[in-house]
């Protein structure tokens, strides 16, 4: 890989790993940084992501695509569903957790692709999957008092509802912009209306976000989702996918870091090594190309 790229792929796994702490500032308010700022209703934010998203890529819709009930499974499943899960998630879970936890899309994805695309995986996926859950279950049990957190659980949702928008991607040919542009149009009218019926105040909690509010929900559509999927998937058309997928390993462990510095999330053993077990597995899969998904092994991109 060219230097330049290699470089362009970092900035791109800085911007997504940051983006756990944003996220979790925009929903929670923490770390504080505004006063009497106590976040964002969740849904209410989603839907925020995802109007101003479509409102950027509005000419991308262009011409419309044929299968559209598809691409609203789609849309529902990468965008919608699994966002809400994220943002309610992050009311209770730290940003390097559901760093860890949204992983679990790869082995999902490898699992759903076996189930419904007849793909067949050997021992060393197999072997990978297992870890990568392990891993996952240190991070979200809680043996000591026998609980699971509840924010991780939610972000398991996430992870399984973008596993199964990667194989309805292969019903829907769109390059990464026109379908991103889909999704997010796709994506607000539901959200809208669900936060209308389950949130309250939302305007006046929005509004006490001020110009950091604004700042954070900027960075998550125009550098998250513009430039980060739209230089990722560049490279992706360079590069075969089981290079590029162990390199964006990087996106989580800077969300795992950015957690514990920026937000002051807690460290303990069961993190470090459920971190070093996740990411082992996932990289083992993601190492081992899926024949019938070919970017299985970067599910766990589409979020976030």
């Amino acid at each position: 890989m060219r230097i330049k790229d290699l470089l362009a792929l970092m900035a791109v796994c800085l911007v997504w790993g940051l983006n756990f702490v944003v996220a979790k500032f925009s929903v929670t308010g923490a770390p504080g940084w505004v006063p009497g700022f106590e976040g964002a209703p969740p849904i209410f934010f989603a839907f925020l992501r995802f109007a101003l998203l479509s409102a950027f890529l509005l000419p991308w819709l262009r011409p419309r695509p044929q299968d559209l009930k598809t691409l609203f499974g789609l849309a529902m499943c990468m965008g919608a569903v699994q966002y809400a899960l994220i943002f309610i998630g992050l009311q209770w879970a730290t940003p390097s957790t559901m760093a860890i936890i949204l992983q679990t899309g790869v082995p999902f994805a490898t699992i759903l692709s076996v189930l419904m695309l007849k793909e067949t995986v050997g021992v060393p996926r197999i072997t990978g999957m297992v870890v990568a859950f392990a891993g996952v279950a240190l991070v979200v049990a809680n043996p000591a008092e026998l609980d699971l957190s509840l924010g991780l659980v939610f972000g398991l949702g996430a992870a399984f509802a973008g596993a199964m928008g990667m194989i309805l991607v292969k019903r829907v040919p769109l390059d990464s912009i026109r379908m991103q542009a889909w999704i997010g149009v796709m994506s607000w009218p539901p959200l809208l209306v669900l936060s209308l019926l389950t949130e309250s105040a939302q305007i006046e909690q929005t509004l006490a976000g001020g110009w950091p509010f604004l700042v954070a929900l900027i960075f998550t559509v125009v550098l998250v989702n513009i430039f980060g999927h739209g230089v990722f998937y560049s490279l992706l058309q360079r590069y075969e996918a089981n290079l590029i997928a162990p390199l964006t390993l990087m996106a989580p462990l800077v969300g795992v870091l950015s957690g514990i510095l920026i937000t002051g999330d807690p460290i303990g053993w069961r993190l470090i090594a459920g971190t070093v077990l996740t990411l082992g597995g996932v990289g083992v899969i993601a190492l081992r190309q899926n024949r019938k998904l070919p970017n299985a092994g970067l599910a766990r991109e589409k979020s976030l």
